[in-house]
């Protein structure tokens, strides 16, 4: 394993791991009879996009019912009343849990270059993992139609909301360049950053935003080479990618039209004619002398003149813009400081995690990776406080300087950092953070528990196999962690686990983990948690 200085973001998604194998792909299966349709969003000659739920009687999928178990072997299993069979569970009123964005296309009435467009944003989607960045759920392929399961972003886009304040502007500009700083350290341009592809989470008002819409995103291993593509959105496009020469500064330039038009309403270049457009971008015509901009600081428009600049040299990338005294010194808000009360529920929760067994914690990854609006919100607020590259990622210092109130020994503290760090690759990612934590927000309801299972049995055989393990932890997985896994879980010893067993593994863990760090000595706030 690299040391933690060594470690490489570029490099590391090279191979499949736990993070990117939580997208599951799904073959010659209908979509419809697992959710339900709740609100068509938008609809086209080529797809649609809907608001959808899960079914309440598939909640759990097959850890109550096993789709590969056909006629007599159903009525056989009935009859026997198996041993390891479970009721199924009450599913809550509230919902939100199981809301998701669902995009369907229609194979037949797109061009191959859009088939293309849409697998490189699925195959771009399944190794990015930043808070505002939208995550991949489940991919079903018909013959003629492919589906697109996602989170759900119910706040609509930026065009919604117009106009904002400075201070929203300079919040909304903030994540929009955390996620872009992420991005271009994992190896990815978007290319067609816009307001149609930056939407809120939620309808709250301080909803966070997520971008969306990766299938004009380019990959590249290392240092970003040079794009020839003319992609994207005109209105947002940098002179150099309307010539056909550019890099990853094309989005930073897209990044100050944004910031431009958050802070006037106005686009900064702007006509009905295309070829004036053009001459207008490729000339940086634009100014701040429209009487919108007499309210707007000199800090802002400083910000924006060092994005909306015709060289590239010049222009800011995405960790000197966040380093920019216009985001530096912005007034944060609320709901972007955690309280402490939150901070010592969440001590408590990564000092557990130490004690937590790998089973639980692939179940608690599935968990977080499919995180409500609410728990994200305050949990999200956290990692953002512990990240202070804000790289999308927090290194050993930063977790360190984190704790640092909490006089924990160095190797205490290895400890907790290499526990929550599953993937092994020297970091802690947003989904393994959410993994460690979620349970500071409150009890995980059973019907949660049981779509983790539902996951790792990819096959929907009704238990996990070792081939189910193998196949979701991805290449790091050795022999010695799957059999430590089926080991405490496999209480009949069949070598499968069953949901019922999976079930108690996770309850019992959870006891058994506020035990061990009460018994450690641990922090005050550990004995308190569940």
């Amino acid at each position: 394993m690299l040391s933690r200085s060594q470690h490489s973001p570029t490099n590391s998604e090279n191979s499949t791991s736990i993070h990117s194998n939580i997208l599951r792909e799904i073959d010659n299966d209908d979509p419809f009879r697992k959710y339900e349709v709740v609100q068509v969003l938008g609809e086209g000659s080529m797809g649609a996009v809907f608001k959808v739920q899960i079914r309440k009687s598939q909640v759990g999928g097959s850890a109550f019912r096993p789709r590969k178990q056909k006629g007599l072997m159903k009525l056989f299993r009935f009859l026997k009343h198996d041993k390891h069979s479970v009721q199924p569970l009450h599913v809550s009123e509230h919902t939100d849990d199981f809301l998701y964005g669902m995009k369907r296309i229609m194979l037949d009435r797109i061009s191959p270059a859009f088939i293309e467009e849409l697998k490189n944003e699925i195959d771009i989607l399944r190794n990015l993992d930043h808070p505002n960045i939208v995550r991949p759920h489940e991919v079903y392929t018909q013959k003629k139609q492919i589906y697109l399961v996602m989170d759900l972003c119910a706040g609509g886009d930026l065009y919604t909301r117009s106009p904002y304040t400075e201070k929203q502007a300079g919040r909304i500009t903030t994540s929009i360049l955390q996620a872009i700083r992420y991005m271009h350290n994992h190896g990815v341009v978007h290319r067609d950053l816009k307001y149609e592809n930056i939407m809120f989470e939620s309808t709250a008002q301080d909803a966070a935003i997520k971008i969306i819409d990766f299938g004009l995103s380019k990959k590249f291993i290392g240092k970003t080479g040079t794009m020839t593509e003319r992609v994207g959105t005109i209105y947002t496009m940098s002179p150099q990618v309307l010539l056909g020469n550019y890099s990853a500064e094309a989005d930073l330039w897209a990044v100050g039209v944004i910031a431009f038009m958050m802070c006037s309403s106005v686009k900064p270049f702007y006509d009905k004619r295309r070829s004036v457009l053009i001459d207008q971008i490729m000339r940086c015509k634009y100014s701040f002398e429209s009487p919108v901009w007499s309210n707007v600081s000199e800090d802002a428009k400083d910000f924006i003149s060092k994005l909306i600049v015709v060289d590239p040299k010049e222009r800011l990338d995405a960790a000197q813009a966040l380093g920019h005294k216009w985001i530096v010194n912005r007034e944060r808000l609320p709901d972007e400081m955690p309280s402490e009360e939150v901070l010592s529920k969440v001590d408590g929760s990564l000092l557990n995690y130490r004690h937590t067994s790998r089973l639980k914690k692939l179940a608690l990854t599935v968990i977080a990776h499919r995180s409500t609006t609410a728990e994200m919100q305050k949990l999200r607020s956290i990692f953002q406080e512990f990240d202070k590259t804000q790289d999308g990622v927090l290194s050993f210092d930063e977790f360190r300087q984190a704790l640092e109130k909490m006089n924990y020994p160095e190797d205490t503290l290895a400890e907790i950092f290499d526990s929550v760090d599953l993937n092994q690759n020297g970091h802690i990612m947003w989904t393994e953070f959410l993994a460690a934590t979620i349970e500071a927000h409150g009890h995980i309801g059973e019907d949660r528990i049981a779509e983790a299972f539902d996951r790792i049995d990819a096959d929907d055989s009704g238990y996990i196999s070792r081939q189910n393990l193998k196949d979701f932890l991805g290449d790091q997985c050795t022999k010695e962690q799957v059999d430590e896994m089926m080991t405490s879980a496999d209480i009949d010893k069949d070598g499968k686990i069953s949901y019922k067993e999976f079930l108690e593994a996770f309850r019992n863990q959870m006891h058994l983990a506020v035990e061990k760090v009460a018994l450690d000595g641990g922090s005050i706030h550990a004995s308190k948690t569940r």
